[in-house]
């Protein structure tokens, strides 16, 4: 009889392999056995939960005008709602009301947008700010173009301006 030469490495292959892989397959049909269902949310659950209250007409006016403001120029911009921006964490914040960030889009809108005729410029500045009765501002000072703060408007309005979750749907903006 002839002796066959069995190497180790046949060995491992042999019987190791298979009980390696039997022990995965295994593990992770148990796994899945105890996963429990209610930790799924449907698709059908977040379409009904992930949704934003209707806008107003004045709301929807605000973001026309601001829409309208952000494709005439380069000193205003919306973006998604709740992202990092560059400049976070700011240097100050503040909460202004309605009238106040209406002065402030008056100066923006004359000061950088002069191509826009004043009676347009009056309009917009007036739509941009029906959104909300007070905003957030975060304010960064590392973008600023030197530009001196308007004391007759009691607000600073220099370097960039943050205006987070506007109605919960985007951010706004603002470099001066």
């Amino acid at each position: 009889m002839e002796k066959v030469r069995v190497s180790k490495l046949q060995l491992l292959m042999t019987f190791c392999l298979p009980l390696v892989y039997l022990s995965c397959t295994m593990s992770n049909e148990s796994a899945g056995q105890q996963q429990d269902s209610s930790s799924f949310v449907s698709y059908n659950s977040i379409q009904s939960t992930d949704t934003l209250p209707k806008l107003t007409t004045n709301q929807q006016t605000a973001f026309d005008a601001l829409n309208s403001i952000q494709v005439q120029g380069k000193h205003l911009y919306s973006t998604f709602s709740g992202i990092h921006h560059d400049c976070l964490p700011p240097d100050t914040s503040f909460v202004i009301s309605q009238a106040e960030l209406l002065l402030a889009m008056k100066t923006l809108l004359e000061r950088h947008y002069t191509h826009i005729k004043a009676e347009q410029r009056s309009k917009l500045a007036n739509e941009s700010v029906l959104a909300q009765e007070e905003y957030l501002v975060l304010q960064c000072n590392e973008n600023s173009n030197g530009t001196i703060n308007d004391k007759s408007i009691n607000i600073p309005n220099s370097g960039s301006w943050i205006l987070p979750e506007i109605l919960g749907r985007r951010d706004l903006i603002i470099e001066w």
